[in-house]
């Protein structure tokens, strides 16, 4: 194989593997900033008037 061609490969492959290091990285920094956010309870509680009657089986 021409060394060129050989050359244009690594410095592709280079790339695209530093392409992907830098979204990792950017992934890592967005889940370090949802870990520190607090968890927010959701309220499950239905309303007296929402609840569906009971049937009579």
């Amino acid at each position: 194989m021409d060394d060129r061609v050989t050359n244009h490969n690594c410095e592709k492959n280079s790339s695209d593997l530093l392409e992907i290091a830098a979204q990792l990285a950017a992934l890592a920094e967005d889940i370090k900033t949802l870990a520190a956010m607090p968890i927010e309870q959701i309220s499950t509680l239905i309303a007296p008037s929402d609840r569906p009657e009971a049937s009579s089986e």
